[in-house]
């Protein structure tokens, strides 16, 4: 088992940029804001073309550079680029429902307004549209793509390093997510894309069939080449109509996460494509100030980790 925190003082802190925007909501941000600074250590030389290509390739050299330092201590280092998925049908619908309930047309029952919360949610469409465990719409795709082009850009300056694995929630907007986002930059550079699917970064488990995920042979199907974690149930056993995860039980199931990938993944940096409160569970593990971000964005969160048992 580990401890968990954020290192402060290499990127951006988003929960102030999240605080200065009119939505309260991050975006990707430019260089995803890595801050143009010095680092201890061994001087590291480059032969980059511009300052921020050399800032990203001293980041992973220093990265590598704690990562041996500090291992007789028990401690270890990994940045994480954590992806929100793109724009789902659920998010369309809801976003429908409030909208008509804002304006007073939605419908309602013996004075119940049926929007998401109180029935819309617990059912899997609406006769048009299903958003049982919701794919992306043509917006979260575009979403996705441009992620891709922000690689395909920083591969031109060979700024941006590439994560050594990319994990995935095994909830479809993710993993849609995950394919437009990296195909183009693994091409590329003559690899693979084979994303692995953990139970455990999928969104917060609750009573929205949105949550639900589909079946292993599902999955296996329309991604052939996503590896599937060990263990992965057939059907969804961790989908109750009847039950809502808390946060504090999201957290231990982001904490069980994180102690298996820095116990048996040795890359330095990993991606993760997971979803809104996902996020908010991973920030609460590190003591990482809340904040939002929209749809299809990219957060970097630069972690340590210290072993404790």
């Amino acid at each position: 088992m580990y401890e968990f925190s954020s290192v402060p003082g290499f990127f951006e802190d988003n929960a102030k940029i999240a605080k200065s925007l009119p939505n309260g909501k991050v975006s990707t941000q430019p260089a995803l804001g890595i801050i143009e600074r010095d680092y201890d250590g061994p001087s590291i030389e480059t032969t980059s073309n511009n300052g921020r290509a050399q800032q990203w390739t001293r980041f992973a050299k220093y990265l590598d550079y704690l990562n041996e330092r500090d291992a007789s201590e028990g401690i270890s280092y990994k940045l994480m680029y954590v992806i929100r998925h793109g724009r789902g049908i659920h998010n369309v619908k809801m976003d429908e429902l409030k909208q008509a309930e804002a304006a007073g047309t939605i419908e309602t029952v013996d004075g119940k307004p049926l929007n998401w919360k109180n029935h819309w949610a617990h059912v899997d469409g609406d006769g048009k549209v299903v958003w049982a465990d919701a794919l992306l719409v043509d917006e979260g795709i575009a979403q996705a793509k441009k992620l891709a082009e922000l690689w395909l850009d920083e591969a031109e300056r060979d700024a941006l390093p590439l994560p050594g694995t990319i994990y995935t929630s095994p909830l479809a907007r993710c993993l849609q997510t995950t394919k437009y986002v990296y195909t183009p930059i693994m091409t590329q550079n003559g690899k693979e894309l084979q994303p692995i699917i953990k139970e455990n970064l999928r969104e917060r488990i609750t009573d929205h069939t949105c949550d639900r995920r589909s079946s292993r042979l599902w999955i296996k199907g329309k991604f052939p080449n996503y590896i599937i974690e060990e263990g992965f149930a057939e059907l969804d056993e961790s989908w109750d109509p009847n039950s809502f995860e808390t946060l504090e039980q999201h957290v231990s199931r982001i904490q069980q996460l994180f102690d298996d990938i820095f116990a048996n993944d040795t890359s330095p940096i990993i991606s993760l494509t997971t979803h809104s409160y996902a996020m908010t569970a991973i920030l609460a593990l590190l003591g990482y100030d809340k904040f939002m971000v929209n749809e299809g964005t990219l957060v970097p969160i630069f972690v340590k980790a210290k072993k404790i048992t």
